[in-house]
């Protein structure tokens, strides 16, 4: 199979080793012993210019890991939906950290379910056609010895070398896999392990190191990030929704009250039925609901009227009595109810209105 490309920052620094392999002392040397000092001039300049080069590489390649990285989770950012940024993560990780192939889980409880798989080379082979299809419905039980529980007590990325020889890995997934190390972090939303990011050099054979280990836990410290406002967006976005389709429902309801047509009723009263007037004490005595025993006929009709949603100063007015004495009667009665306060004793009379209802 074909190897994957190395990292352009690894290219070159390859390169300028082999320079430093040809230019070494003892060439120097044979040109002073022939006499060449000219020569032996040229390669000490190179050779110093070789080695200024390969400290600057050296130096950098953190800073462009860094910078690719930062640049892959920028894409994602782009992503509209959760869904969106789990899909395409596994990509970005191979594409920011070097990896052949990537693998993007979540964490329900204590159960490990993998979700996508990337395979940056070789997609068509026999080992990540298997491997696709093994993650498609597999659901994992976690136990206390595996790596990945491991990383939900310490939050902490892990490199797994030697993996077929793991005893405490998933022994299924390694052998469909075949992979020989790998790196794994913990994606941390809302502070807590929501998933996990798997990633391996299966096909070109580079070793993995503390880099790649590091690399991928900055990755996973970003996606994490993501994640966590991607899927408030979301929640707020379907909090509107629903907020609107509420609003929408009062609309069209006061609106087919408003426009239906207002019918005066006449009811046909025998001519020989006389009816005695009814002042508004009696009214309310005659509609309101069985009260405990206690409340004075006076507390009843206060009572009642404060269900209706009136005020101590019309209560006064409709009963001709002052608002001091309106207050003494509602004392009384919250005091008789067992209630703290005006809306507790309201909503006691309403529910014994209701009950009575039911009962005829």
């Amino acid at each position: 199979m074909d190897a994957a490309p190395a990292e352009p920052g690894s290219r070159l620094a390859s390169a300028l080793a082999a320079r430093l392999e040809r230019i070494d002392g003892e060439s120097i040397g044979a040109e002073l012993q022939a006499g060449h000092s000219a020569r032996a001039c040229d390669l000490l300049a190179e050779l110093s210019a070789v080695q200024t080069d390969l400290r600057e590489r050296t130096l950098g390649m953190p800073f462009q890991a860094l910078s690719r990285i930062r640049e892959e989770l920028a894409r994602v950012r782009r992503a509209t939906t959760s869904a969106e940024v789990i899909a395409s993560a596994p990509a970005a990780l191979c594409a920011a950290c070097g990896f052949d192939r990537a693998m993007i889980s979540s964490l329900r409880g204590s159960t490990w379910l993998p979700a996508t798989l990337h395979v940056e080379v070789d997609t068509d082979s026999a080992v990540n056609a298997a491997f696709r299809d093994f993650i498609q419905d597999v659901r994992i039980a976690l136990t206390s010895s595996m790596p990945e529980a491991e990383l939900v007590r310490r939050k902490a990325p892990a490199l797994i070398q030697n993996a077929q020889s793991e005893t405490r890995a998933f022994r299924p997934l390694i052998e469909v896999s075949q992979t020989r190390e790998y790196v794994v972090a913990p994606i941390i939303a809302g502070g807590s392990v929501v998933g996990y990011l798997h990633a391996d050099t299966y096909s070109s054979g580079r070793r993995l190191t503390g880099d790649d280990r590091d690399r991928i836990q900055i990755f996973a410290d970003g996606l994490g990030l993501i994640l966590e406002r991607t899927v408030l967006l979301e929640r707020l976005a379907l909090q509107r929704e629903r907020i609107g389709k509420a609003f929408y429902a009062a609309r069209t309801m006061t609106e087919g009250l408003s426009a239906a047509p207002v019918q005066l009723v006449r009811q046909n009263i025998p001519a020989t039925e006389s009816r005695p007037p009814v002042s508004l004490p009696s009214m309310l005595a005659a509609s309101a609901p069985r009260l405990p025993d206690g409340l004075t006929p006076r507390e009843r009709e206060v009572l009642a009227l404060l269900a209706s949603g009136a005020t101590n100063a019309q209560i006064a007015d409709r009963l001709t009595v002052s608002e001091t004495t309106v207050k003494s009667h509602v004392k009384h009665i919250l005091r008789k109810l067992h209630a703290s306060n005006r809306a507790e004793a309201i909503a006691r009379y309403l529910y014994l209105a209701r009950s009575q209802d039911r009962a005829l």
